[in-house]
């Protein structure tokens, strides 16, 4: 607020990845550290909206984005990375209660899988292990970005808020494709 005067958009992206959350195992044999990603995502994502808020209710308009994915209500690398996940949906359905009267929205998105660098090396690093994940159905990570500005300039986005979305149906709604 100091730099720009307001607040548009908040996108609660922060993640604690360990490479053993993808490894075989039940998750009482994986490391303990998994629930890092609780304390980084989670509680940052909170700290995160706690600061913006005030902001956000003063202007009477704004969006916060969690990212989320589809982990958060079927089975994905474990209960650690699928609390992570359905805790930023609830997160993002309580904050819209409170903020309905300001006209603020708050969205969870399932982001599809993401070509980062990360994923290029995990891919590089164990070709028989993940080549199947390399393919034209990865989502670059602009696209998430479009979709959130879709939303953003959405007339009708109070209607979403407080929901979980799938990013690449948003999409279609709005006509974004990703990049070839």
């Amino acid at each position: 607020k100091r730099e720009q005067g307001h607040l548009d958009i908040l996108v609660n992206n922060a993640f604690a990845v360990h490479d053993e959350m993808s490894t075989p195992g039940n998750f009482w044999q994986k490391p303990l550290e998994l629930v890092d990603m609780w304390q980084v995502g989670l509680r940052g994502s909170y700290v995160a909206a706690y600061y913006a808020a005030p902001i956000f209710a003063e202007q009477r308009h704004g969006l916060m984005i969690n990212t989320s994915a589809p982990g958060a209500r079927h089975y994905v690398f474990g209960p650690a990375y699928g609390v992570h996940k359905a805790g930023l949906d609830k997160m993002a359905a309580d904050m819209a209660v409170d903020f309905r009267d300001y006209n603020v929205a708050c969205v969870s998105i399932w982001m599809g899988a993401l070509m980062t660098e990360r994923m290029a090396v995990m891919i590089a690093s164990d070709p028989a292990k993940y080549s199947f994940l390399a393919s034209d159905n990865m989502e670059s990570p602009e696209f998430t970005g479009h979709v959130i500005w879709g939303l953003y300039t959405d007339p009708k986005l109070m209607e979403l808020s407080g929901k979980a979305v799938i990013g690449a149906e948003q999409a279609k709604v709005y006509g974004i494709t990703d990049k070839s």
